[in-house]
């Protein structure tokens, strides 16, 4: 190390004596309160314990014995610090603020040099205000071209203006210079935080106070008279050339027709407010590739892992997910270098975690500065209660069901957005409404099943066969549309032939979504019989074989759905007897696969992870066991059990022995069902459909497959023939619960007979 000089020894000395004279000066005009170290921490935030500033401290505070109870408009800057720095640290009430000399306020800092004295930045500011060279506007001039000073948005209009944004690699107007001579925009940059006097939360702030810094959140405007409702409120749009000042629920209310969509709705005045006016879902976005699905759309939101478009943002949201570094489940978005998903905590690990003041567990806050679980209890009880304040007790079940959910995003999202949120909530002021008949009298809509689910699921309405009232409550919307000749005829083979044999089956716990469309089918196909014997002038008394026959002709689809009503008039003597349509021939399966192609599938349903979990699983189900989507729809985690060595799936009261891999899949299938997706009897369905207590609907998931490559028919086709070619079908007809005839037409098919094995038995 280089020896000191004597200037600089000399110098080093002055300063001490110069720091020993400002703690003594402040702590004679504050008091004995003031400890020599907080003296030196207050006079380092106001930069002036070294340099030239402690010198002009030290000269300013010795010449005014009363500088700090009653500073100067020209006090040094340094001093205007000082005393913002000793408000802060407690002793506001032995010292003053500076004012700004032009609008009198102390905050923010008047740091700025005026001609009356000390000015605020935006005093500053708009004393600085020039027309600009360019747009004439009078502005503050940003840079200097030939033809003079021009304002901040004509540079950024100029060619060069935009850089390569190092965060979001977006080409941006740069906002922040690094020290490798990138940049940063304004939504990468970071921003400076300051601890928050009110909730205590280091985060940006927003005002100075009196009290100190207030963060946005606790933040509210100053009351003034809003010009519009004439009360003194906080405002929230100052007044312009086309408005008065107007507080929030008048700026709410006043609201303008959209420049695309033509709907009244809140929004703004695009290319800084000189434009037509959007709402807020027209408004222009930039476009640029989703970081998450690749597709090129509007951007919603950016994201560490990068530009979010809208749908992937909604997704994101409502299927929080393990964060890659402390396994908390939460909105992952950001990512580590080998691509693993971090949370907003993890993300940002320099900035404070924030911690919901309820539960004080670390969270994504919500609305109200509240975490997710939180949140939800509080609007669960606001929906399902009269006063707000709490729930009744007949409704507590329901409200345990919605706020024990394991992902309560997706119960918010459904809270805010599905209809039937709203009819619950409506239905929750009258709980005389809350009956199966009452939801019967409603219009049979998707969210009133989904109500009437979530109720049986909760305890509060008994379980009950849907199928079997969906056809009830069709037959009776149906049977009151038809005139009364008709009506007299379908009616008793509705509800004493069709209703009565789907009792039955219903009791024995085997009437199904298929079932229910076709004994609908056969009622419409007398519907449609009656209408056709009226539009040839017949009835059912003078009808004729010949009538029958050219019926059935013309109607090839409706052939074998017109027998039931053909018979039950028959039996009745409604109509002529020994009058038959012939029935159709049963058609072997035209679909199948070649053995390569079954086995390719097959593997695909067991590695391939870009496929939905569900698809996966009954894609192999099909293809392993041959079983029909009917049947696959209606397992439940029951159907499952296990021992030390293997995993059992029971299909018939038949145990099949699991492939490992299968057995993982349908583990993490019952892992990631939603827990209130549960039957009466409190079970889990392997596929649980959208109405709580009800399982996926098999036409759709068979849409699904077809989606994904994976069709159902020829995989069953082609995994019967294959079961067939190993087992009798006596043994196929036990384990899969089917028809003895359809094996014995399956074994046809395979080239087997029923005689062979039972002359293998004697």
């Amino acid at each position: 190390m280089r020896p000191l000089t004597p200037d600089q020894i000399r110098l080093r000395a002055e300063l001490a004596a110069a720091q020993t004279q400002i703690v003594a000066l402040l702590r004679s005009a504050v008091g004995e309160s003031l400890s020599p170290e907080q003296a030196q921490t207050v006079t380092e935030e106001a930069r002036a314990w070294r340099g030239p500033n402690a010198f002009r401290l030290v000269r300013y505070l010795s010449d005014r014995p009363d500088a700090l109870s009653r500073p100067s408009s020209t006090s040094p800057t340094c001093v205007v610090r000082l005393l913002a720095a000793l408000t802060a640290a407690g002793h506001g009430d032995r010292v003053a603020l500076v004012p700004c000399g032009d609008c009198g306020r102390t905050a923010p800092l008047p740091t700025n040099n005026g001609p009356e004295g000390r000015l605020c930045a935006r005093c500053a500011g708009r004393r600085a205000k020039k027309p600009c060279a360019r747009c004439g506007k009078v502005a503050s001039i940003y840079a200097r071209r030939p033809e003079g000073g021009i304002c901040n948005p004509c540079r950024n209009k100029e060619a060069d203006a935009k850089e390569e944004c190092t965060g979001c690699r977006r080409v941006m107007i740069p906002y922040q210079r690094l020290p490798d001579g990138t940049s940063l925009c304004q939504t990468c940059a970071p921003k400076k935080a300051r601890t928050c006097c009110r909730c205590g939360r280091h985060r940006r702030v927003n005002a100075l106070t009196a009290d100190g810094p207030v963060c946005g959140s606790c933040y509210s405007s100053p009351a003034r008279l809003c010009g519009v409702c004439e009360q003194i409120v906080p405002i929230v749009a100052r007044a312009d050339g086309t408005r008065p000042d107007t507080c929030d629920r008048c700026y709410k209310r006043h609201e303008k027709t959209c420049f695309v969509c033509q709907r009244v709705r809140p929004g703004h005045h695009i290319n800084g407010g000189r434009g037509p006016f959007h709402c807020d879902t027209c408004r222009p976005r930039e476009e640029c590739t989703c970081a998450l699905c690749g597709r090129a759309a509007k951007v919603k939101v950016f994201w560490p892992r990068g530009p979010v478009c809208d749908s992937c943002y909604r997704a994101a949201l409502s299927t929080p997910g393990p964060c890659a570094s402390c396994s908390r489940q939460r909105i992952l978005i950001g990512q580590t270098s080998d691509g693993a998903l971090l949370c907003k905590a993890c993300s940002f690990p320099d900035e404070p975690v924030e911690r919901c003041p309820g539960c004080g567990e670390p969270a994504d806050l919500y609305a109200g500065d509240r975490c997710p679980r939180c949140t939800l209890a509080a609007r669960v009880t606001g929906l399902l209660s009269v006063d707000g304040a709490s729930v009744a007790p007949a409704l507590e079940p329901l409200a345990d069901v919605l706020t024990g959910a394991d992902n309560p995003y997706r119960v918010l999202q459904w809270l805010r957005r599905s209809p039937s949120a709203r009819l619950l909530g409506r239905l929750a002021h009258d709980p005389a409404a809350l009956t199966h008949e009452s939801l019967d009298a409603l219009p049979q809509r998707a969210a009133t099943a989904y109500v009437r689910g979530l109720l049986v699921t909760a305890g509060i309405l008994p379980g009950r066969d849907e199928n079997l009232a969906l056809l009830t409550h069709w037959v009776a919307r149906s049977v009151a549309e038809l005139p009364a000749p008709h009506a007299r005829l379908i009616r008793p083979f509705a509800e004493w032939h069709i209703i009565r044999d789907a009792r039955r089956r219903s009791d024995r716990g085997r009437y199904t979504y298929a079932a229910y469309k076709g004994d609908c089918g056969n009622v419409l196909a007398a519907i449609d019989f009656l209408n056709w014997l009226d539009s040839q002038h017949l009835s059912l008394r003078r009808l004729q074989q010949p009538h029958l026959d050219a019926w059935a002709a013309d109607r090839p689809t409706l052939r074998s759905r017109s027998i039931p009503f053909l018979r039950w008039s028959t039996a009745r003597r409604l109509c002529p007897p020994d009058l038959a349509i012939e029935h159709p021939a049963s058609q072997f399966p035209g679909h199948f696969q070649a053995e390569e192609e079954a086995r390719n599938e097959l593997l695909r349903c067991f590695n391939d992870t870009a496929l939905p979990l569900d698809v996966r699983v009954t894609a192999a189900l099909v293809r392993l066991y041959a079983l029909p989507l009917t049947r696959i729809v209606e397992l439940t985690e029951d159907h499952i059990s296990r021992d030390q060595e293997h995993t059992y799936l029971s299909v018939n009261q038949h145990p099949f022995v699991l492939p490992p891999k299968l057995a993982r899949l349908i583990d993490d299938q019952l892992r990631h069902s939603a827990p209130q997706h549960s039957t009466t009897a409190g079970r889990r369905y392997l596929l649980p459909g959208q109405s709580p207590g009800r399982p996926r609907n098999p036409l759709g998931l068979a849409d699904t497959l077809r989606h994904h490559g994976l069709p159902a028919r020829a995989a069953r086709n082609t995994a019967m023939v294959d079961a067939l070619a190993d087992l009798p079908p006596m043994v196929i007809a036990d384990l899969l619960g089917i028809h003895p005839r359809t094996a014995e037409r399956w074994a046809t098919l395979v080239g087997e007979n029923w005689s062979e094995y039972l002359a293998s038995l004697r």
